[in-house]
Parts: structure tokens; sequence; C-alpha cells
């Protein structure tokens, strides 16, 4: 799991998002030298990227290396920015069983929905669920569905998977928060947009802080909660939280929208 630095936005179109595709495809493509890796499921959010893979002649270190290190490169190119896009090292965990492996296809492909992005699983654009539809791809899909039928794996898909089988799983408690919004991160920056006027989140980085704390505030009123504003805009939570509060201690008998 890669994850945008302070949980902020790392694709701002579809070019984005088919960049970062690229690099996957590149990467799980035979060489002269063998498969670097195989990969058998994706989904690109907003903010985060979750991959199931398994290492062929390059560790797993160095095959996320190789993917985070080209996608900045070509980000802070395009966007005229400098320094870091994604938060930390990358996080992983071991599949140790057919059983997990599956849970794990389920999770990654569900993570539109239970972040609002769309109802249907076979509706979202950016994920491996498309390849396993017949649209075409790099993941090795004919691998998995020869241990499990398309027909019984779609079924299991399209069934939300409980908080037990989700537990321990990457990047769970970032979608439980997200579950508690009123608005999708998509909806929420066409607000912050619209109050703004940054057409990206790396525009609206560029504004001075007084300004982004003026547009962060008007955002807020209006029922944008400080984690989803954190997100889209890249500025940390405590930042936008300070000036909120501030904001609404000036406005008699109002306060945060967000709990404490």
């Amino acid at each position: 799991m890669l994850r945008g630095i302070n949980k902020q936005q790392i694709f701002e179109n579809a070019e984005d998002y088919s960049y970062f595709l690229g690099i996957l495809q590149m990467l799980a493509e035979n060489t002269e030298n063998g498969t670097l890796c195989t990969i058998y499921a994706y989904c690109l959010m907003n903010n985060h990227v979750h991959i199931l893979l398994k290492e062929g002649n390059k560790r797993i270190s160095d095959i996320m290396q190789k993917i985070a290190s080209s996608y900045v490169y070509y980000y802070n190119k395009k966007y005229e920015r400098v320094g870091h896009l994604f938060q930390e090292r990358f996080k992983s965990q071991p599949v140790c069983s057919f059983e997990y492996f599956v849970t794990l296809l389920r999770y990654i492909h569900q993570n539109p929905i239970k972040s609002h992005l769309t109802s249907r699983v076979s509706d979202y654009p950016w994920s491996s669920w498309q390849e396993y539809l017949g649209c075409g791809g790099f993941c090795s899909v004919q691998t998995v569905i020869s241990r499990i039928g398309l027909t019984e794996l779609k079924g299991l898909v399209e069934i939300s998977l409980s908080d037990d089988e989700t537990d321990g799983i990457l990047d769970i408690d970032t979608l439980k928060d997200a579950n508690k919004l009123k608005l999708s991160d998509a909806d929420a920056w066409k607000i912050l947009s619209q109050l703004s006027g940054a057409s990206s989140t790396s525009e609206f980085q560029k504004f001075q802080r007084e300004i982004q704390r003026s547009h962060l505030i008007s955002a807020h009123k209006l029922g944008l909660s400080v984690r989803s504003l954190a997100r889209i805009t890249g500025i940390p939570y405590s930042v936008i939280q300070r000036f909120v509060s501030k904001g609404n201690a000036r406005v008699k008998g109002t306060g945060p929208l967000d709990p404490p």
C-alpha cells in the first residue's frame, strides 16, 4: 500500500491514473531477465494505492521503490512541485493462504465502494476488476480463476466484507474514517475548487498560507470535515484544525464541526 503524504491526493486526472498503470504494466511484463513481479490485483484511489503482487526477480522493496520514484518524478515535473509525494515507506504484509488471498482481492476491489466513489465494483475504472471482467490488461487473471471460478469470484467480490473479515488489513482505519464522511473526496474537492478557484491540489498548495486558511475555513463552515480537507489538499490535519478552530472562535455561538 502506498499513500499520499498527509493523505493528500496523488491523482489529479485520468492521465495521472493511466501513467501509474503504465508503470505497473512495465513491471509486470516479461523482460530478457524474467518478470520483475506478478500482479494479481490493484486499485488506484485518489490518495492511496493497493497492489496485490508476488515478487519475481526483484525484491518487493525494489519493486515499490521503482513504482514510487517513477511516479513521483512524473507528478512533480507535471505539476511543477518538489519534494515527497508518498507518506513514508510503503506498507506491506505477507499473504500466507489462498483464503486470505481471496479476502484481499475482494477488499482491494471494494475500496471504491467503501470510500463512496461508486455504488458498484464493476463501475470503477481504476481497479483491476475491469481486467477480471474481460477488458484486457496485465494482471495474472487466469492464474487466479484457475484456482477459483470466475462466477464464484464475482459473487464474492459483490458481497461486502464484514468487519471481522477486514480486521488487520492495511489501511482499514482510513476507510472507516472515510465511511463517516457525508461527501466523497471528489465532491469535497469540487466545493473547495469552486471556493478557491484552484483546479488541482498542487495549485491550491501554491497559494499563500493566509489565502489557504480563508478558503479552508469557508469550506469547513459548509460542512467539509477537517480530515476530508487534509486529504484533498495535502495540508496536515493539525494545521487545518488550528485554522478552523480559530476561525470558528471569532463567530459567536459556533464551534468546530468535527468531533474532538
